[in-house]
């Protein structure tokens, strides 16, 4: 009988994921599962391997750690176990073996460094995803990224990003070779979101979705929805997403310090299902986000065909072609009038909602694999 194709290997690591569905959480997932020809083993703690399952995603799973809630306790504990509980595993390494560094947090940068060193004689690649730059508003995590650029810079073999303008950064800011970046859009699933159906209990004028923290604008948000309600009182916006205790207790006293409890409804987690059901229901997408790498979320929600309103951050004019309306940082009363003429325009508001129909169809998962795969292949 003739001898089975031994199918090549990547080693990923998924090492700093929590328990929030993250956009490089789901690019890793998302790609992974579309590769069907890959040995997959996936150093990630537990809430990682709960995570991929929950997606549709099995492999080889090595546990370097229990911790369920890192967002919850101390984080930076946390990470600093994973990282020396995968330094330690023990995994046998094979000639021309991928590394796969799905964010380029210490967690996944730091093993796959070790592992490559230890085994320097048998050929192993390194393919590490970057996602955004840190801005240096955020201290610890920005400086602890320059230190994970640098390391990539120097011993990576290639490196994955999900736009045009970060690869220029990292060669023009960093001194990456461009040779080593490739460009790889992520994608959403077409196939899945075109069956959704709307939750005809839950239906809101506007919706929102994200990990609630200060950087996705969750208090702008909040603001903005008051300047919408001066001009009709009944309008309703669902927030969905999990956060810490003390910013959830925040947000719910400004939303009753500005008389707003009928408005604005806090739905926490959604199951995927629900959730989409629930976007499906509202009429706009609102994200007053301050960093996006990309914006899948945004993209998931033009499929559902809602237009979208958003600061205007600089990625945006690559990945959204249309049925978005861009609003400078920081100017709530502008947000809020865009908002409130896309509820009352139903000309405009169809406008924007064809067009964004059709700038989600130009990203697929399916597509996204076939590069990534295509990079590998290159290797």
């Amino acid at each position: 009988m003739p001898m089975s194709k031994i199918k090549p290997r990547i080693i990923a690591f998924l090492n700093s994921c929590s328990q929030f569905k993250t956009g490089s959480d789901m690019v890793f997932i998302e790609t992974a599962k579309r590769l069907k020809n890959y040995e997959k083993i996936i150093i990630t703690p537990s809430v990682g391997k709960t995570l991929c399952q929950n997606c549709g995603f099995t492999g080889n799973f090595l546990i370097t750690t229990n911790d369920e809630n890192p967002e919850f306790g101390n984080v930076i504990v946390a990470y600093i176990r994973r990282i020396f509980k995968a330094l330690f595993l023990k995994i046998e390494i094979k000639k021309g073996d991928i590394f796969l560094g799905a964010s380029d947090f210490f967690t996944d940068v730091l093993p796959i460094l070790w592992f490559k060193h230890l085994n320097k004689n048998k050929a192993t690649k390194w393919v590490q995803h970057i996602f955004h730059l840190i801005p240096s508003s955020r201290k610890i995590s920005c400086y602890s990224q320059r230190i994970s650029l640098f390391l990539i810079k120097h011993w990576a073999d290639k490196v994955t990003v999900d736009n045009i303008l970060l690869k220029d950064d990292l060669v023009g800011k960093f001194g990456f070779n461009p040779q080593k970046i490739v460009v790889n859009y992520p994608g959403i699933d077409l196939k899945y979101l075109r069956k959704v159906r709307a939750d005809k209990k839950n239906i809101y004028d506007a919706i929102f979705m994200a990990q609630l923290r200060s950087s996705k604008g969750i208090f702008d948000l909040i603001k903005i929805w008051y300047f919408v309600c001066q001009s009709n009182q009944e309008l309703k916006l669902g927030i969905i997403g999990r956060g810490k205790k003390e910013i959830i207790d925040m947000m719910k006293k400004e939303v009753s310090d500005l008389d707003l409890k009928k408005n604005i409804t806090l739905l926490g987690y959604l199951p995927d299902d629900k959730a989409y059901s629930v976007i499906k229901s509202a009429r706009i997408f609102i994200t007053p986000s301050y960093e996006e790498g990309f914006g899948i979320t945004m993209l998931e929600a033009q499929a559902l065909s809602l237009p979208v309103v958003a600061w205007y951050l600089s990625v945006f004019d690559e990945v959204f072609k249309g049925g978005m309306i861009k609003v400078e940082i920081g100017d709530m009363e502008k947000f809020a009038k865009e908002v409130i003429r896309l509820l009352a325009d139903k000309s405009f508001y169809q406008k924007l909602s064809k067009e964004a129909i059709d700038n989600a169809n130009r990203f697929d998962w399916d597509e996204t694999a076939q590069r990534e795969e295509k990079l590998f292949l290159s290797l």
